[in-house]
């Protein structure tokens, strides 16, 4: 079922297993909850290009849909205004629940870092269609996918400035024949990201929860406090510019 806003009588049934919401705005965290009790076995669920809408309505879609295979939160490029807050806590909070997705694309949703869409790969591993357009990716990221997305077929990478025509190499050498990275462009990865991909192996190593801050800056003092707690002081070096990663 398509919901449009022509002047049509809509049809309800507890059965439908496919919805698109899709250019829908005005799509508020209160909309999409009615949404969700009068059609409770979605499996496909496509709100391309639709806003308003937040964190509860990623955490409705994971306590409602544990059996969903197919998710798009694509967001327009060119509106910029969302009138809710999506972040990395409502996209772990699928993947926490989520385990049968087949099909993600959460394009130019750029509140989505890299740690929480490591904890969409390693929660789905029936994954074959990913599409990140514009979202924060790096190379471990990558390696990430080689490991866990074994039946992934289709990847797209469009302004995915951090990841290294190197590490896609791999990765298609790790799933020929199947895998088709698309809008793939190598660019130099700015200094200010040089750091991320050993502050996200740092975090790992930590355990940190869901709850814990995502941020390069965050990410640093709570790595320090971590290590401090633990009884190893000064182990994270940060300079005017990037920061850097040792552990001895």
């Amino acid at each position: 079922m398509k919901i449009v806003r022509k002047r049509q009588k809509p049809v309800y049934s507890s059965n439908l297993t496919h919805l698109e919401i899709s250019n829908y705005y005005p799509l508020s965290d209160k909309k999409f909850n009615g949404i969700a009790r009068l059609f409770p076995n979605i499996v496909h669920l496509d709100l391309n290009f639709s806003t308003g809408f937040g964190d509860k309505t990623l955490n409705r879609i994971a306590e409602t849909y544990p059996n969903l295979k197919y998710l798009n939160l694509q967001k327009s490029k060119y509106k910029t205004f969302n009138g809710g807050i999506v972040t990395d806590k409502g996209l772990t909070a699928i993947a926490r629940s989520c385990h049968k997705l087949e099909y993600l694309n959460i394009s130019y949703r750029t509140d989505f870092i890299g740690i929480s869409i490591c904890d969409i790969i390693h929660s789905c591993p029936r994954l074959q269609h990913l599409e990140f357009s514009y979202c924060e990716f790096f190379n471990e990221i990558i390696k990430e996918i080689a490991n866990s997305c074994l039946n992934l077929k289709y990847l797209k990478l469009e302004g995915c400035d951090n990841v290294s025509k190197e590490a896609v190499d791999q990765l298609v050498s790790a799933l020929t024949p199947n895998i088709h990275v698309e809008n793939f462009v190598c660019t130099i990865t700015p200094a200010s990201f040089g750091a991320y991909p050993e502050m996200y192996k740092l975090s790992r190593r930590l355990r940190m929860t869901v709850d814990a801050p995502r941020d390069i800056k965050t990410i640093h003092e709570y790595v320090n406090d971590e290590l401090r707690r633990m009884g190893r002081c000064n182990l994270i070096q940060n300079t005017d510019h990037q920061s850097g990663a040792v552990i001895t």
